[in-house]
C-alpha cells in the first residue's frame, strides 16, 4: 500500500487528470463508459455546467474522483472513485463528506448512486452512508438516500 503524507484535499476535475483516473473507472465492480462516451467522458465532466467534478489529492498525487450529476429535479447521481492503492483509508468519506456540501449548495434533495450487484465493498460502503435500495436495472443496484440541510442544524423534535 502507498503511504500518502500530507492532508486530503479536493480540486476541479482537468483534463489533464484523465489519464490517471481512466484506468480506475476499469477495475472490477465499476462500470467505465462505452462507446462514444468512452472517448468523451472527460469533456463531459468539464462542459456540463451540471456535473461537480473534483479529484482528491494527497502528497501531489490523484486518489480519488467525485461527479455529482444533478438533474433539474435537484437529484444527482454520484460517482465516487478511490485509486485502487488508496482504498480502505477514509478517503472515500471524506470525498463523499465534501460531495454532500456540494450537494447542499447546489439545492441537491436526494442522491443516487448506481452499484454493480457484485461490488460488494461499494454497497457496503454506501449503505454505511445512509443509501437505502431503489431499483434494481440489470447488474446494477440503484441506491438512494436524502440529502438532509446539514449536521449544524438540531434535528427536528417532533413529539406524539
Amino acid at each position: 500500500m502507498l503511504d500518502l503524507a500530507g492532508p486530503v484535499t479536493l480540486r476541479p476535475f482537468a483534463l489533464s487528470d484523465a489519464p490517471v483516473v481512466e484506468p480506475w473507472l476499469h477495475e472490477p465492480g465499476l462500470s467505465p463508459p462505452v462507446g462514444r462516451a468512452s472517448r468523451e467522458w472527460p469533456q463531459r465532466l468539464l462542459a456540463d455546467a451540471r456535473i461537480a467534478a473534483g479529484i482528491a489529492e494527497s502528497a501531489g498525487r490523484q486518489i480519488g474522483l467525485v461527479r455529482l450529476d444533478c438533474g433539474p429535479d435537484h437529484v444527482a447521481e454520484i460517482t465516487l472513485v478511490v485509486a485502487p492503492d488508496c482504498r480502505r483509508r477514509g478517503h472515500g468519506r471524506w470525498m463523499f463528506a465534501a460531495a454532500l456540501r456540494e450537494a447542499r449548495r447546489r439545492h441537491v434533495h436526494r442522491l443516487v448512486a448506481i452499484v454493480d450487484v457484485g461490488n460488494t465493498p461499494a454497497l457496503r460502503f454506501f449503505a454505511e452512508l445512509g443509501f437505502e435500495p431503489d431499483g434494481q436495472v440489470g447488474d446494477r443496484l440503484r441506491l438512494a438516500r436524502v440529502v438532509h440541510a446539514g449536521d449544524h442544524q438540531a434535528p427536528l423534535d417532533v413529539e406524539v
